[in-house]
């Protein structure tokens, strides 16, 4: 789970008589990745197996494609009979033959009307910047006294046009990235018409005698009507297809099936009386493939070198279905590679618990609970692979969150819980209804308001401290990010990997754990431990304004230490260059010097700093809704006086009404950004330290029918 499976590279040589048993019992077990053999035989290949194969896949994508159209979603599954996989792909291929024909007529009416609907579209998009203009574009170019041009044309085009055009009316819309409408009006004698074609610029004609909104608004009702004839057309495959799904199940299965076992017969190299077969087994499979298969042919294995590989394996990493989701997540990054460790195990820790101490708010975690959940189903109706794995990481952080926002007390905002009272910071307030039933009571709150500088704990003293407990949180974060980099290096092998590479990383972050880590002795006084760890980052400021030593010895060797790493750190970069990318001595110095010293620098204090947005994140969720909160008090105060109470704003409708808008402001938006935060967090702060995401993920060739 932390680290990828051993791979095996597995050489199979069998009697050419053999080669159906044998591609049989492998996609059975189904853990073998084909490869090219390395030492091939001979120059032989099953010419009819690759033809083959790409029939089967073009019918494959014809099948998916109605699955999509359709909206159903199949899990493959059903039983076939093989003696031969070349005369098996010939039987699935007549049966798809067949179940295609049937809805051919269907797929080429819904795929002409969607060209028809898309051209149209096309035009629309042209037409609409002008669809105010109602009188015909013939009668406007025809002017006696102006010239008027109306046009599509490249961006550089226009500004061509714009800066060679004087005292006349120039507008220009983006239409794309690449092309603008534009309008032109001017003299005659201004010769606009002439410089537009000149620069390359062809006046837009359109139906003679209609104008743009005329035809606009005509256009725009085809529109309609085609979307709607397709909206028929794709029920009435729908509809057709459900009928069918257990054929489409089968039939389904039995490609993927057949592709599996073609794609190792197309690597597969033949020579007078044998074939063979390479590939990648995971170590433990091994000995599945050596017994079942130790009849039908001489089965070998090899183990990868880790150091000096021409071909690195491919990466297999068995992972519990309950955190499973979070690869998704990793894989926006990129594979891991063979030799790093995984950092799915690192991220189903420290995604959601990030998430949460930037959203702690019960309620509006509650409602992203419930959306993701929703979410998930709706990925799963579908088809989707990443929305319902998407929806999984988002139910993991609504959890934490939901944990947060009990220790901060928030429910949809401060007003149920802590009312007026927590508002006003004044006792002459009232509380929230669900003060009294509370899980966390107030005294927990004070104990810990260290970390929720809101409400009545929002003082100097608790503000530092919650930024202090910000950065810490990411001090050990990237002393363990560094770590890992570490290991990842030990296990790779490669000694100026890691002493040039990984080992002056790991020594520059443990200058931001050892100081914000500094008041550990002082535990369990929470008050001893950020008062010492403030005492330490004064020293470390008072020498770099280079104050008495004697006072200041501590701050002194931080920055001694620190100064040590980045020139460590640059010695190092300018020797890769030196030695991997023949760079000059004075190169390599300079540039060693801008990556390793002053970059290394920069990136030390931006990435430990970066997470005060943990802190920055979690007050404006609460001040958000404490904004929207003191609204809806004084929306409501004309109806009930001088005496408002907390539960007259709460039964108040324009006060609800301001409630919901401030939280749905709070989850629709904060949540996203927070979400996307913390994935910046791990992106680059800490899989920059460690993670090189540049594997190939282990693609086995899988049975996925029943096999007789």
């Amino acid at each position: 789970m932390l680290f990828p499976e051993n791979m095996l590279r597995v050489e199979i040589i069998a009697d050419k008589k053999r080669l159906n048993s044998v591609v049989k019992k492998i996609v059975k077990i189904g853990s073998f990745q084909p490869e090219e053999p390395r030492n091939p035989i001979g120059e032989g290949r099953l010419e009819d197996a690759r033809r083959k194969l790409g029939v089967l896949q073009e019918q494959l994508n014809k099948i998916k494609s109605i699955m999509d159209i359709s909206k159903i979603t199949v899990q493959p599954s059903g039983s076939m009979k093989v003696k031969d996989w070349l005369e098996a792909s010939d039987e699935v291929s007549v049966l798809a033959s067949k179940l295609e024909e049937r809805y051919k007529d269907l797929l080429e009416e819904i795929n002409k009307l969607r060209a028809e609907r898309d051209l149209l579209a096309e035009q629309m998009k042209q037409i609409e910047p002008f669809k105010d203009i109602d009188v015909p574009l013939s009668n406007a170019y025809n002017m006696n006294f102006f010239d008027i041009l109306i046009a599509i044309g490249s961006k550089e085009k226009a500004d061509k046009l714009r800066s060679e055009t004087k005292n006349v009316y120039f507008w220009s819309y983006p239409l794309n990235e690449k092309e603008e409408a534009i309008l032109v009006i001017g003299s005659k004698k201004d010769g606009i018409i002439e410089k537009a074609k000149q620069i390359g610029i062809q006046r837009l004609e359109l139906e003679e005698g209609k104008a743009p909104a005329t035809i606009y608004i005509e256009t725009k009702r085809k529109v309609d009507k085609i979307t709607e004839l397709i909206s028929k057309s794709r029920e009435e495959l729908s509809k057709s297809a459900k009928e069918d799904q257990k054929e489409f199940t089968t039939i389904y299965g039995k490609l993927l099936t057949v592709i599996s076992a073609l794609t190792i017969m197309s690597k597969v190299k033949v020579s007078e009386f044998f074939v063979q077969l390479e590939g990648y087994v995971p170590e433990k499979d091994f000995k599945k493939y050596a017994e079942q298969l130790k009849d039908d042919a001489h089965v070998s294995s090899e183990r990868p070198k880790r150091f000096g590989e021409k071909e690195e394996p491919p990466v297999y990493i068995r992972m519990p279905k309950s955190i499973s989701a979070l690869e998704s997540v990793v894989e926006i990054y990129g594979t891991p590679s063979y030799w790093e460790i995984s950092p799915t195990v690192f991220l189903v820790i420290t995604f959601p618990i990030l998430f949460g101490l930037m959203f702690p708010d019960l309620g509006d975690a509650i409602v992203v609970f419930l959306f993701s959940i929703w979410f998930y189903k709706y990925g799963k109706r579908k088809g989707s692979d990443n929305i319902p794995k998407l929806s999984l990481v988002l139910i993991y952080s609504s959890v934490v969150a939901m944990i947060t926002g009990l220790f901060a007390r928030d429910f949809f905002g401060p007003l149920p819980v802590g009312g007026l009272r927590e508002i006003f910071a004044s006792s002459k307030y009232s509380v929230g209804p669900l003060y009294s039933v509370w899980p966390v009571p107030p005294s927990v709150d004070k104990a810990i308001s260290f970390l929720l500088p809101f409400g009545e704990f929002a003082t100097n003293v608790s503000i530092d401290y919650a930024i202090i407990f910000s950065i810490m949180i990411g001090a050990i974060l990237l002393f363990a990010s560094g770590l890992l980099g570490l290991v990842n290096a030990i296990r790779k092998k490669d000694k100026d990997f890691l002493l040039f590479e990984k080992l002056p990383t790991f020594l520059i972050y443990i200058v931001p754990l050892v100081i914000f880590m500094w008041g550990l002795p002082k535990l369990p006084s929470t008050t001893g431990f950020f008062d010492a760890d403030e005492s330490i980052l004064g020293e470390v400021l008072n020498a770099l304004l280079l104050k008495p030593i004697s006072s200041n010895l501590a701050g002194y060797l931080i920055i001694w230490y620190t100064a040590f790493t980045l020139l460590f750190n640059w010695a190092s970069k300018a020797i890769l260059l030196k030695r991997y990318e023949n760079a000059s001595t004075g190169g390599s110095l300079i540039f060693g010097f801008i990556d390793g010293g002053f970059e290394g620098g920069l990136l030390l204090l931006s990435n430990t700093i970066s997470f005060v947005r943990v802190l920055v994140f979690a007050l404006a969720h609460y001040y958000i809704l404490d904004a929207f909160s003191f609204m809806a008090y004084f929306a409501s105060e004309p109806f009930v006086g001088a005496t408002t109470s907390t539960i007259s704003v709460l039964i108040n409708p324009l006060g609800i009404i301001l409630i919901l808008i401030g939280n749905l402001l709070a989850i629709g938006l904060e949540g996203l950004v927070v979400f996307i935060q913390d994935m910046r967090l791990h992106f680059y702060e800490m899989f920059s330290k460690f993670y090189e995401g540049k594997g190939k993920k282990f693609e086995p060739a899988v049975a996925y029918v029943s096999l007789e």
